[in-house]
């Protein structure tokens, strides 16, 4: 008796030291909530063939599918396989390998590839189909590789930024001026800044970049440039107007800081004209003259907002 109460009593200390351990082997492993594997509804179960019976022909595909995080799925998801995206294989295989008897994703248009990936990914992606890439007739499988790819988790068919170059070839040529976004040296992706599945948010950006929301909801600059990101007592309205990309091109410039105009005060006089009256009538201003000396930014220098100087002097 006393050695049962003292194995009991070793049971629960361990449970209380160690929860973690017992939790897991309480219940199953919690699920990704954005990923909702397809319904094989048993009315027609026996239209399915099973893996094994598609690895016998198709030994090299099923190699590498082995090392996919599709193939994970099989054991997180119950029994996402071969059959889960290409349809029921029995008429596939009792016409000796007939290759228009089971869903091909080479052979279908790109907007049914799109509905049958997003039998499972509609949660993670659910506004795809109205994006700028949905609308035009870019598929999952324009970027993605079902069965094996370069890259762990993205199932990508090439490593960014060059598959993005593949039909961004106006962006390319911004990332090879003197100052530009650090992507082509790998300090950052394309996907840091566009979300390539879209968005549901706006942002002050033109329709089609799909940009990554920031905080405000209007620019994603500011997830990294957090001094520009406010809110201030004193906002530059032309932030508020006009984004980040009034004053500064998004990948590449010529000009430090990548600004649109070659200096500070090109730029700044595109709005501040110099017909400006900056002095009371009848006291001389040296104001305009003091821009070909000094840039504008040497005493304003809190362009993008201050909290306690109205002309952003601090």
């Amino acid at each position: 008796m006393g050695q049962k109460l003292f194995v009991a009593a070793c049971l629960v200390l361990i449970s209380l030291v160690w929860p973690g351990r017992w939790a897991k082997a309480a219940g199953p492993e919690p699920q990704q909530a954005a990923v909702s594997p397809p319904n094989t509804s048993t009315a027609n179960a026996d239209q399915f063939v099973g893996a094994d019976t598609c690895e016998t022909c198709h030994g090299d595909i099923a190699k590498k599918f082995a090392d996919n995080p599709h193939s994970r799925l099989a054991l997180e998801h119950g029994g996402v396989t071969c059959e889960s995206c290409h349809g029921p294989g029995k008429a596939h295989v009792d016409a000796g390998g007939d290759a228009t008897k089971i869903f091909q994703f080479s052979k279908a248009s790109p907007r049914v590839v799109t509905q049958k990936c997003l039998t499972c990914h509609a949660g993670a992606h659910p506004n795809f189909e109205h994006t700028a890439h949905g609308e035009n007739n870019v598929d999952c499988t324009s970027c993605h590789s079902i069965h094996k790819s370069v890259t762990e988790t993205s199932l990508l068919i090439q490593s960014q930024p060059k598959l993005c170059y593949g039909c961004h070839t106006d962006i390319k040529p911004a990332f090879a001026q003197p100052f530009h976004h650090k992507v082509d040296e790998g300090l950052m992706t394309c996907s840091d800044c566009h979300d390539p599945h879209g968005t549901f948010k706006g942002t002050l950006q033109k329709p089609g970049t799909m940009l990554h929301n920031g905080p405000g909801g209007y620019e994603v600059c500011v997830k990294c440039h957090t001094e520009a990101a406010g809110p201030f007592v004193y906002p530059h309205p032309v932030i508020q107007t006009e984004g980040c990309g009034g004053c500064h091109y998004p990948h590449g410039s010529p000009n430090p800081r990548l600004l649109t105009r070659n200096n500070v005060n090109s730029l700044c006089l595109e709005c501040h004209t110099a017909s400006m009256k900056f002095t009371a009538p009848g006291i001389p201003s040296f104001h305009n003259q003091a821009t070909q000396y000094q840039a504008c930014t040497v005493c304003h220098s809190q362009i993008h907002g201050s909290n306690s100087d109205f002309v952003f002097f601090k």
